[in-house]
């Protein structure tokens, strides 16, 4: 394998960047369709996620690390190269985690993020954690009652006022976009608090495109009974598009291991067409995903992993780049074409395509009986791979650009 320093690497990636240059979101007048959105989950809970070696690239011999370091989301240089990483390779935008009970974390938004001096060269829009407003992990439900809905009424007009006039802000049709985690899981007045919360934005002046998270196995039903795997076509009424964050399912043995011998792929794109239907029109945004293994993290709950080789011995970032052909980029939708990332960074579920410090493929871990985190599956420090998977894809990068 090709060694290149880190130094060096970064040196390159960053003159890619200059490039490059900022990405055009929109197709010109004269474009015969509108240009593929391509977006990508970004957290901002660095160091914290890092700390005790907890996610798997730590738990690995030799362990791997972003190419960064075990980096802070408190400097605006971690995110000035993260934007430079993602520009050059064709990511449009960043959807930025937002927390209702951890306002310190937020405010890593403005004091780092929209700190970057590159900030121009990407558009953002903000991920609001709903789980965080009281997820019952028993019952599958997020209930909004009367303190809950005064809350996410709140935390709308706090992320409108302080995000959504920003010039770096990605719109859609001129409105300021925004996308909600898991309300597959909301219950009780949740048609209310999208109501009320729709109502306050128009006072300030904003229409915002809302994107529920909608699209999984099984999800609550709308009326509190219970849960199922039905779409619930009046939930999804309440919003502008609909997407699922991550199609992992802990409970669906036929989907883990190699894509390759799984029924991982298939089974998603039936319940994408479901969904689709479901949706009466409005768009469906497909995600995609490298693979899955969050037992550095939740080891005590014994999920087994959907590996980052397609078929044992394929090499690594197969299983994204099948995913990309035969999933997502198939199912982007004409009316909102648009691709969701998951994700840019999410170290404890090991989802994350940012760049990674080079190394050998290793099955092996610090555990007792060496593969206990792996699962006897290969992980690989995989440079800059997955970002030209993307790129390539997608049509924004090719070998050919490095080499001039």
């Amino acid at each position: 394998m090709t060694r290149i320093t880190r130094r060096g690497f970064l040196k390159q990636a960053g003159a890619q960047a200059v490039c490059l240059g900022a990405v055009p979101l929109l197709a010109s007048a004269a474009s015969a369709s509108p240009r593929l959105l391509v977006g990508a989950h970004y957290y901002l809970w660095f160091p914290d996620q890092f700390r005790g070696g907890r996610y798997l690239r730590a738990k690995l011999r030799p362990a791997q690390q972003p190419l960064l370091g075990e980096y802070s989301s408190d400097a605006p240089a971690t995110a000035e190269q993260h934007i430079a990483w993602a520009s050059s390779f064709g990511v449009d935008f960043f959807t930025l985690d937002y927390w209702p009970g951890t306002p310190l974390r937020n405010a890593r938004i403005e004091e780092a993020f929209l700190a970057a001096q590159n900030i121009d060269s990407i558009r953002f829009c903000i991920f609001y954690e709903l789980l965080d407003l009281g997820y019952d992990a028993a019952t599958g439900f997020t209930v909004f009652d009367g303190p809950t809905i005064d809350r996410f009424v709140f935390d709308m007009e706090d992320i409108a006022s302080r995000f959504f006039a920003h010039p770096s802000h990605l719109r859609i049709g001129g409105r300021p976009v925004i996308v909600l985690y898991v309300t597959r899981t909301a219950i009780g007045r949740f048609a209310e608090a999208m109501l009320r919360a729709r109502e306050r934005l128009a006072r300030l002046g904003f229409d915002p495109f809302v994107i529920g998270d909608e699209i999984f196995w099984v999800v609550a039903k709308e009326d509190g009974s219970g849960n199922t795997d039905e779409p619930q076509a009046e939930r999804i009424a309440l919003f502008d598009a609909i997407t699922a964050y991550n199609l992992y399912d802990s409970t669906e043995r036929s989907h883990f291991g190699y894509g390759a011998s799984s029924t991982f792929l298939r089974d998603a794109r039936a319940l994408y067409t479901r969904y689709s239907g479901a949706a009466r029109g409005k768009p469906v945004i497909p995600m995609a995903m490298p693979g899955y293994n969050d037992r550095g993290t939740r080891l005590e709950l014994d999920h087994q992993p959907i590996p980052r080789e397609w078929r044992a011995g394929a090499g690594e970032g197969t299983f994204f780049s099948r995913w990309l052909d035969g999933f997502t980029l198939p199912l982007v939708d004409p009316g909102l074409p648009m691709i969701l990332i998951t994700s840019w960074n999410e170290w404890g579920e090991d989802t994350a395509i940012e760049p990674l410090t080079l190394a050998e493929a290793t099955a092996l871990d610090v555990s007792k009986a060496g593969n206990t985190y792996t699962r006897g599956f290969r992980y690989a420090g995989f440079g800059t791979r997955y970002l030209e998977v993307l790129g390539e894809r997608t049509g924004r990068w090719s070998p050919a650009a490095t080499r001039r």
